[in-house]
């Protein structure tokens, strides 16, 4: 079992004067006491009245909360910490000019020593979409091929791409990632849209939260399997859970069940449980500890 917690990058957590300081003691204390990867997220813009429903529940978020840029503050993280994994959980791939994209994570998969792991998903707000000029209804397809132009841009040297959106012939994309044949993708959402982008071509699902463990179990099962029919590793597929407990005590006790839903990697939200930023601080360390992470790193 594998451990991350969360960088206060959005939302009420990134309000404030001393963000970049709150972010860097985040990181550098995620990094020192073992833990293996530090999650961010993703929007761009809001409406003042969000009319989409969430996915979820109610949003959580109210519009005017600061949410920093997923890839520069990863950048800013790379270069304070040494071994943790850097993610992005996730980022909203149909946003993005997937070449463009594609040139800022391997750019900072160089720069972090290959410490990338690319969480994506197709997104929601129909409002955010309009604003940025990408069709909503088109998302699914763009999230497709743009998975598409990733891997090949980061695996070969001669690129050529004919799709819908993107048409590349014969094209150089230098760096390749340090990572190889590149870094992992990790799907986001519902199993119905991202266990067949998983059996195809990703490497990890990232559950909609709220589902019960029965229930993960046996979608776990049915992603394996369908990795296996296509020829790859299950194995090899990881699965990274938000949400699974509301304190250190909680969580410490669910980790076996986790493991046995076929759970791989675990959100240690401290943030969220933490009175303060200190006590957060101090819940991270008292997490690390008992699970041992130090000693496992």
């Amino acid at each position: 079992m594998r451990f991350g917690t969360i960088l206060p990058q959005f939302g009420g957590l990134a309000a404030g004067a001393d963000i970049a300081g709150r972010i860097a003691r985040i990181a550098t204390a995620a990094d020192r006491l073992g833990y293996d990867v530090l999650w961010t997220a993703e929007h761009f813009i809001y409406p003042y009245e969000i009319k989409t429903p969430y996915p979820y529940g109610k949003f959580p978020f109210p519009v005017t909360e600061p949410w920093l840029d997923v890839v520069s503050t990863l950048s800013y993280v790379a270069a304070l910490t040494k071994r943790i994994r850097l993610s992005s959980q996730v980022l909203v791939l149909p946003y993005h000019q997937p070449v463009v994209l594609a040139k800022e994570l391997a750019t900072l998969d160089v720069l972090s020593g290959g410490r990338v792991v690319v969480g994506v998903a197709s997104g929601w707000l129909a409002e955010e979409f309009a604003m940025l000029g990408v069709p909503y209804r088109e998302r699914g397809k763009r999230m497709d091929e743009y998975l598409d132009v990733l891997h090949a841009l980061w695996t070969t040297d001669h690129v050529t791409f004919r799709g819908r959106f993107v048409q590349l012939e014969d094209a150089a994309f230098f760096p390749k990632p340090v990572q190889k044949p590149r870094p992992p993708i990790w799907v986001g959402g519902g199993k119905g849209a991202a266990f067949p982008r998983i059996a195809r071509i990703a490497d990890g699902w990232i559950p909609a939260p709220g589902a019960g463990l029965d229930a993960l179990a046996g979608d776990v099962r049915e992603l394996r399997t369908l990795v296996e029919q296509a020829g790859r590793d299950p194995d090899r597929i990881d699965v990274a859970l938000g949400g699974a407990a509301r304190s250190v005590d909680e969580l410490l006790a669910r980790v076996p069940e986790l493991e046995r839903a076929g759970v791989t990697t675990v959100t240690v939200p401290t943030l969220f449980w933490g009175k303060s930023f200190a006590h957060a601080l101090e819940l991270l360390e008292e997490f690390a500890t008992r699970a041992g992470l130090a000693r496992a790193a």
